[in-house]
């Protein structure tokens, strides 16, 4: 042990710097390790980024699609509604004449007269009469 000891006590420095050497040895050899693992990260992430890039580009023509479809099917429901409309409001003035008309005729049988003192004989000729009119009900 005392050989040892005075070893180390002549040939300190020497080991000192040999051990720094040999640590500035290993982490240099940890750095240059860590370097090709985040060079080969920056790699993969690189084509990852590019991927996902076109992937992207993708989706916005996707979507630009579908809004375009969106439009399109909005415009076809809104000239649907819009014909519907119009169909509804042409069906009410339709209606609104018939019942006129309608009307007009109840009125004038209402106001033409019925011979009430002759009976049932008298309500079929008037009807007989009447024929026409009362036909196109």
């Amino acid at each position: 042990m005392p050989l040892i000891g005075v070893l180390l006590a002549q040939y300190w420095k020497p080991v000192a710097l040999l051990a720094l050497l040999a640590g500035a040895i290993t982490y240099r050899a940890i750095l240059l390790h860590q370097l090709s693992e985040a060079r080969a990260q920056v790699a993969q992430l690189d084509a990852e980024a590019s991927a996902l890039r076109t992937n992207n580009q993708a989706l916005g023509a996707m979507i630009g699609r579908q809004n375009a479809a969106v439009a399109e099917l909005k415009a076809r429901a809104d000239a649907a509604a819009n014909s519907m409309a119009n169909n509804e409001a042409a069906a009410r003035r339709a209606g609104a004449s018939a019942q006129g008309q309608a009307q007009q005729q109840a009125q004038r049988l209402l106001q033409s007269a019925i011979d009430a003192r002759s009976g049932c004989e008298g309500a079929i000729r008037w009807g007989n009469a009447q024929a026409v009119e009362l036909s196109s009900w």
